[in-house]
């Protein structure tokens, strides 16, 4: 390359240079269509991944493997309740989660879980040992509620997943993360640690964002609303927002914005929550989910909800 005043101009020598490094690093890349013929026989897998905990919604929404999903809405709104949900929902299905909550001190994320999978408010002693015993090797709790450096936290999951095997990580939230809303080469940089982590453990990581909207807004919001997050969202696989309707029959609406993959679904669910459990519902009049084994509510009268 030589340089003529503010000019910069190409030759042979830089072109031969360039087309050297292809050769290194293009040979393997560069695929011919004999490349695919394992796609004849196995065209399309199954569909894998976490489900929402609902039946009927399998074919719209899966959480796959070494994805990463980003999750909004105001506060107060349900993100953090409904994620316990979901984790639940997760472990139900035999998956193994680690739940990094930087909000909250890590008793107070067990009671919830507690409260969650037994689907009432004060579960007996008989419950809880239940869920004491359910949930090891099953979920962790992380115990910090400092601002953290991401690269610290990256560092610790990748640990995490190599030495317990998680599958599904919530991370609670982003603003407890020490990078600044205006630090956009810093998003760029943390969206792709996320999805390199996402890639490299083949676990599913949740992040919590929440929104620029204040507390006690009750507009609509949509995905650009998201605080300090573009560039994430714009590397994320899904990207989520949960919302509270005050006037309407249904009491929350979850909203699928982006799905990147083979499930590319978006769309909205008119949702139902319930005060008792802390569960969102498909249905009005469903009862609460029990996430712990039946031998947990021996002796229990059953909570049916009503109108």
């Amino acid at each position: 390359m030589k340089q003529d005043g503010q000019t910069f101009t190409v030759v042979k020598d830089d072109h031969d240079w360039l087309l050297t490094l292809g050769k290194k690093q293009g040979t393997s890349r560069i695929l011919p269509a004999n490349s695919m013929q394992h796609l004849v026989e196995n065209f399309r897998p199954a569909s894998s991944g976490l489900t929402l905990p609902w039946p009927g919604t399998e074919q719209c929404v899966r959480f796959q493997p070494g994805k990463v999903s980003v999750w909004s809405g105001p506060s107060f709104n349900g993100k953090t309740a409904f994620l316990r949900q979901l984790m639940l929902h997760a472990i139900k299905q035999g998956e193994k989660v680690l739940f990094i909550s930087l909000e909250e001190e890590p008793d107070e994320v067990w009671r919830e879980f507690t409260c969650m999978a037994a689907g009432v408010r004060a579960p007996n002693k008989h419950q809880r040992q239940w869920a004491a015993d359910y949930f090891e090797g099953k979920l962790y709790v992380f115990d910090s509620t400092e601002m953290i450096e991401p690269t610290i936290l990256m560092g610790i999951i990748r640990y995490a997943v190599e030495k317990f095997g998680f599958s599904h990580i919530v991370i609670d939230s982003l603003m407890r993360l020490q990078l600044r809303t205006d630090d956009y080469d810093g998003q760029r940089e943390m969206g792709n640690m996320l999805g390199r982590l996402a890639r490299m453990s083949r676990a599913h990581i949740h992040l919590v964002a929440h929104p620029r909207k204040t507390a006690n807004s009750r507009e609509p919001m949509d995905m650009y609303d998201i605080r300090g997050a573009q560039d994430i969202i714009a590397q994320a696989d899904i990207v989520t927002t949960l919302e509270r309707k005050h006037d309407k029959a249904h009491t929350n609406e979850l909203t699928f914005w982006k799905q990147r993959g083979d499930i590319n679904w978006i769309g909205k669910f008119e949702l139902y929550y319930c005060v008792h459990s802390r569960q969102l519902k498909f249905n009005q009049f469903d009862e609460p989910t029990r996430y712990l084994p039946d031998d947990a509510w021996d002796n229990v009268v059953p909570f049916v909800e009503r109108a």
